[in-house]
Formats: structure tokens, sequence, C-alpha cells
């Protein structure tokens, strides 16, 4: 990777060895779309041209013929953005390209020799060892490049090129793809989709954000997978996959190799013929082929990605929701319906959205379908799994743990390691029980495969995700799970890089305050926003061993009356273990119409819940409040807030209404 210059002559750069007046930031050529969707029109004149004009470094410093004209600032989604200009009244001369990569020809012809070479090379070492061999096309600068260059080094008939479409593409990447088979008519174009619509897999697992990104598996690599699968006319496949990810990018791809074994997923070895190219070369690259840019870039984006992503900048969102617009409102009405969920206010919407605040979204609160669907308990040496409303068959998942023997309705036993594990399992209108014999006294790895089952049978959403793990193809995801018979239980479905499963790692919850010690629960959202309801009080008195599998709670709502009881002392553990206390089984002797009953739970509460100790020290007892007095008096002494605040006393069940709640049990 050389060096960028400014070259004064052709208004364009130069690729140098050393380093003196130039640039080591990221590079693009700006085009007149940019400067006017910007608002530079105000200020310069130039012409309407297809050459670029100038060059922003950094996304957003705009530099002419190697002097700083212009910067812009802020913006958002729905805020406008700042333009500090430092040459006004400027008459922009199109960079002359021709010239420009007459001059660079030299240096670029060796980077594009030594691409050509490891393309060549490292199709010729896997070649006997895989499958087929692919192109994963995107539509942006780089997978052009990199296609254009196997093209150069390959003979048509020696790969395939994918494009993965992942349904959330700007319109001008599915324009850029059927330019491309324009351009390289002889070559196999293929598009590989998911099953399923992205709008659909958001409600079902949620919203990707930068914890969870479930997008780039189920709607890319997993659909180009199955799609080899198809090509290769085998039920698993090997591939060869170019493709162009380069060092610059990020600072995670910034430590990656050319060849990466597994890296994605363990029937895939990625190879990056340009892996160390700068942006500026690309360009140059694009500029000497006269290869089609896609559009996107001529209004100033860095990367060319899906129209709404966890991972995009600030200028990407500022350049998408202004030239994108349609393409993007259905994933931001998604996000909309998630904030609100949370209890953010129509008046704090926009602003929610624009600092990207659900980017950092870590767990399943405030979804449908979110929660902890599986509870784990252990009595002596068997280990009682509580699927509550599973998705698939525990005992079709359970042949992936080893030989599967049912020895009657819901019973049997699965043999692994030369050790029988016995399983009985019993059907709820909400809820699954397993109990495995023997597995509590079982090494880490055996639990952790039983474990990896539950959460399988529990949330398995058919992504396919693991379905493209399985080396013999015995495993088939898409509708109902079967597990075929020629399947060597080797447990590479059970552990997608250290995910049991995508759904569940995106759906579940945090222990949220079970695990606790003194007071440390000093949050408003505790519980889900739901008080707890006399009637779950007597759900679980009335069967306290049986409650975990026997109530008719949602997700969200279980999950909150687990919280509920933990402060106040009747159960203990974790969500994987949960225990009932002496306490809980005292209490459920009196029942819930018994004032000691009540008054025991409200102490708990106010020894273990920092809230309900500044409602104690805060509020008369039997005060009544409006909401608006409810929201100001929190803020006297607790910091959130006030959407915070207003989400914990106006949802569902809300802090005002858990008050009320005790209040009315006690008759105050």
């Amino acid at each position: 990777m050389y060096e960028i210059q400014w070259d004064k002559d052709t208004g364009g750069i130069l690729l140098a060895d050393t380093k003196e007046d130039g640039t080591k930031s990221e590079i693009r050529p700006v085009f007149f779309e940019e400067l006017d969707l910007l608002g530079f029109d105000r200020y310069w004149n130039y012409p309407r041209v297809d050459a670029p004009l100038l060059w922003a470094v950094g996304g957003r410093k705009y530099y002419y013929r190697d002097e700083l004209v212009a910067e812009a600032e802020g913006g958002g989604l729905f805020t406008q953005h700042r333009l500090k200009i430092y040459r006004p009244e400027l008459t922009l001369v199109p960079v002359d390209t021709e010239a420009m990569t007459a001059k660079n020809n030299a240096l670029l012809q060796g980077l594009v020799q030594k691409s050509l070479r490891f393309i060549y090379q490292t199709f010729t070492k896997h070649r006997k060892r895989v499958d087929i061999a692919a192109v994963a096309f995107s539509g942006g600068k780089d997978s052009f490049v990199t296609l254009d260059l196997i093209q150069r080094a390959l003979e048509p008939d020696q790969f395939v090129v994918i494009f993965g479409d992942t349904g959330m593409e700007i319109h001008d990447t599915y324009q850029a793809v059927e330019a491309a088979k324009v351009r390289w008519p002889h070559l196999s174009f293929y598009t590989a989709r998911s099953a399923k619509d992205a709008l659909t897999t958001w409600r079902e697992i949620g919203p990707p954000s930068r914890i969870h990104r479930w997008c780039c598996s189920v709607h890319k690599s997993v659909p180009t997978l199955l799609l080899l699968r198809q090509l290769a006319g085998k039920a698993s496949v090997k591939a060869l996959i170019f493709d162009g990810v380069r060092h610059e990018e990020s600072a995670s791809r910034s430590t990656y190799s050319e060849i990466t074994y597994g890296g994605k997923h363990k029937m895939q070895i990625n190879a990056s013929p340009i892996i160390s190219w700068n942006a500026g070369e690309v360009f140059l690259y694009l500029f000497s082929r006269r290869l089609l840019l896609n559009r996107a870039y001529r209004y100033g984006v860095m990367r060319v990605g899906c129209a709404v992503c966890p991972m995009a900048s600030q200028w990407w969102d500022i350049i998408s929701w202004k030239v994108y617009n349609q393409d993007m409102v259905g994933f931001i009405d998604e996000l909309r319906t998630y904030a609100a969920n949370m209890g953010i206010s129509s008046k704090e919407m926009d602003s929610y959205l624009e600092k990207g605040s659900w980017k950092g979204r870590a767990g399943g609160r405030y979804l449908p379908g979110g929660g902890n669907r599986v509870i784990e308990q252990t009595e002596g040496g068997k280990i009682i799994f509580t699927l509550r409303q599973p998705t698939e068959d525990w005992q079709e998942w359970a042949k992936t743990l080893g030989r599967l023997v049912r020895t009657g309705a819901g019973q049997g036993y699965v043999e692994r390691g030369g050790v029988v594990y016995p399983y009985v399992m019993q059907h709820f209108e909400n809820s699954n029980i397993i109990e495995v014999d023997g597995l509590a006294h079982a090494d880490r790895f055996v639990l952790s495969a039983f474990r990896a089952v539950a959460l399988k049978s529990a949330y398995c959403s058919h992504c396919q995700a693991c379905q493209v793990e399985c080396p013999i193809g015995a495993l088939d995801t898409l509708g109902r799970v079967r597990i075929g018979e020629e399947c060597v239980t080797c447990g590479l479905c059970l552990d997608l890089h250290g995910k049991a499963c995508l759904t569940a790692k995106s759906l579940a919850i945090s222990d949220g305050g079970l695990n606790m010690s003194g007071n440390e629960k000093k949050t408003l959202h505790t519980y889900e926003h739901f008080g707890m309801r006399k009637e779950w009080l007597e759900e679980f008195l009335l069967s306290p061993n049986d409650w975990v599998s026997h109530n008719s709670w949602g997700n969200c709502q279980f999950d909150a009356m687990m919280m509920w009881l933990k402060h106040a002392e009747l159960i203990t553990g974790n969500k994987k273990s949960i225990v009932i206390t002496p306490l809980g089984e005292k209490l459920a002797q009196w029942g819930v119409d018994d004032l000691v009953t009540w008054a025991v739970v409200w102490t708990n509460l106010a020894r273990n819940w920092a809230p309900v100790q500044w409602y104690i020290s805060a509020v008369p007892w039997g005060a009544v409040m409006t909401k608006t007095e409810w929201v100001a008096k929190i803020g006297e002494t607790h910091p959130q807030s006030e959407s915070t605040r207003k989400n914990a006393i106006g949802i569902k069940d809300g802090m005002a209404n858990i008050f009320t709640i005790i209040n009315h049990n006690f008759n105050i």
C-alpha cells in the first residue's frame, strides 16, 4: 500500500513510496452530486460532469489540489449538517482522470500484478480441496475491483459470482449489479437470498445491533453457502470465496490475513486479493479500467452497505436519509416500534434514532419475542430444563448430542461418549420440561452441548445459520428442524463461533439483578415495567415448585416476576438455576390474601430495591399523585432522564401502579 500525495497538475492523487505533503487517511473522489446534495452550490462554481471535482479525506474534509477548502460538520438522520467554507467563490476544475491514472500506472501495475498472482496461486492451491470457487460481489467499489481482477486471472468456468441480496440494499446497488452483468456477460452471476425477508427476521430476531450482528450471517453468508450447495450439487460444500475485504476499512479488519480458514463458516475459505490496498489505489484502478462506480459514491458515501446498518457511520446516515429514504423507511419504522416499546416518547423519537442508540441493543428486552425461554434447575443428579414457548422439538435437536433412543412417549436416553443420559419429557400448554438424569455430574463440554440443544429448541427461528455448518448436510432447519440419520454428532451446529443460537443470543436478557449482592439494583426498568400483580403472586404461591413451567405469563412478564420474587426473597439462584426459598414455601402456606404475606414481600422489596426505599422515604403513605407529579418527584433524587422516568411511571404496570398495588393489598 502506497502513500497518497496531491497532484496539482491533474487535480488528482499520486502514489508514492515515501510520505511528503499528502495524507494517510482514507481518501475518496468527490462528485458534483455530493456538492449539490450538501449545498456547496451556494458557495462554489463547478460543472456537472462525470469526472470528480475534488477529494475528501476522512469522509468530511474537502481538498482541492492539496488545499483544505471546506468541511462538513454535524448532522444526522433528521438534522441538517453544517458547512465550513474556507475558500468561498471557488471555481472547480474537474480532475483529469486519464492523466492521473497515466502518472500512477507504473506503481499501480505493481499492485495489480501482485494481486493477480495471489488469485491464481490461491485458486491453484485450493482447487482440488474445495467443491466450488466464488466471488462475493456486493456492488461496491471493492467488489468491482476484486471481480475485475479475478476475471483477468481465472477462466470464466472456474468460478461463479454471487451477489448476496440482504433485502436491505439501497436501490443503486441493484442497478450496479445489473450493470456488472452487462460489463461481464461471459461470467456466471447468481443472487443469494434468505428464505425469509429482512423485515420478518428483524421482527423475529430483533433489530441487528453492534452486539448482535446476526444480519450478515442470516442474510448474506448463509444464503450464499446454501446457493453454492445447489450449484455444486452437494448436500454440503467446501467453498473458496474471494472477497474485497481491505485492512483500511476498520480496526477489526486491519488484523485479517490474506487467506482465512473457517473465519465466517467452518466450511468456507476466504481469500482477499486487495486486502492491503488503500482507497486511493482502489479508485485509481476503477478509473484506469473504466469500471462502473456505484452511484452512491457520487453522493458522498465512504462505503456502500445496507440501507440501515448498526455499523454505519453518522456520515452514512446523513447521506442515505437524503438520497435513499424510501429504501430505509420500513426499517426505520421497525426501529420506531422498538423505541416505543422502550417508552421513548414521540417527542424524543427522532433524537433516539439519530443518536443511533438502538445500535447498542444488548438483549431482547422490549421485543415481543424477547426474554429468557430456558430455565435450568438441578435436582440431585438430574438437570431439569424448562423450555418456555419452545419453537422446536427438543428430541429432534437432541439427535445432535449422540445416539438418541426413544423408549416410550416422551422418554428415552441419549448415549454420548459411552455414557447414557436417560430423559423424560413433559408437555404443558406453554412449556416443555425435560429431565435429564446424570447430567449434573457430566463434564462441562457435555453440559454445554445439552444447554445448546435447549436453547435451539426454545428459540429456533429457522434462520439456517447452523444448517450451513453441518459438514455432511444432515441438518435441515427450513420449516421444521430435521436431523438425518447420517448425522455424525460432530457438534458443529451447536457452536456458531461461541453462540449456540443466533436468535437465542439476540432475544435473551441478562440476569438483570437475579444475582443480588446488597442494593445494587437502582434502575427503574428492572421489572420490565410490570408490577407484581396479585394474581401472579397467587399463581406462584399455589404451586411454587411448578410455577416455572405451569404459569400462563409471557416471556417479559415471566422475567419481571422472577425479579420481583428474587427481590422479595421468595426464590434464589439465577436464570439458569432457580430454587424456592424456605420463606417462599412458608408464604405459600399463608396464601396471597394473608396481610402478613404482603408485609413480608414489602419489607424485603424495601431492603433489596433502591426505588422502593425511595418510595418509603419520599412519598407519604396513602398519597394520591398524578403521573406528572410522580415524574417530577422521582427526578428530585434519581438522575435518570425525563423519558426514563415517564417510562417507569406510565408503561404497562409502571412504578406508580407497582406501589398502588402494594398499598391496595395493605388496605392503606
